[in-house]
């Protein structure tokens, strides 16, 4: 059974099918790369994976289940998550607090700052 697979997925803005009924599938330990034109709809598909955008039509799973309109937030906690080219993103915020900001928001909702900051810094 693939890890993450989509069927018929497919997003519209306005007129324009920026990803028009696209099946994939991605085997556990499989690397994939993804490639094509600027405007191929790439960004789009990989959006449409995390929950950034949501499908007009078809179907994305995750281990088996479909998180088709799943929150952001619900399907990163999940193990589902995609990064930006953005390499400056905080450029002026210390590696701590950055790390505190992933305990926070990613693998461990709910987690009391205090806690956050000695998560962080053992991991560090």
């Amino acid at each position: 059974m693939p890890i993450l697979e989509g069927k018929g997925v497919t997003k519209y803005f306005g007129g324009l099918a920026a990803v028009l009924n696209v099946d994939f599938h991605v085997e556990q330990g499989e690397a994939l790369g993804l490639i094509g034109p600027n405007g191929a709809g790439k960004t789009t598909l990989f959006n449409l994976i995390s929950a950034a955008l949501v499908p007009k039509s078809g179907t994305i799973r995750f281990k088996g289940q479909d998180i088709t309109g799943l929150k952001p937030c619900k399907i990163c906690r999940m193990g589902v998550a995609r990064t930006f080219q953005m390499v400056k993103v905080f450029a002026d915020m210390p590696v701590l607090n950055k790390v505190v900001l992933g305990s926070n928001n990613g693998m461990s909702p709910g987690m009391s700052t205090t806690e956050a900051v000695r998560e962080a810094t053992q991991l560090l």
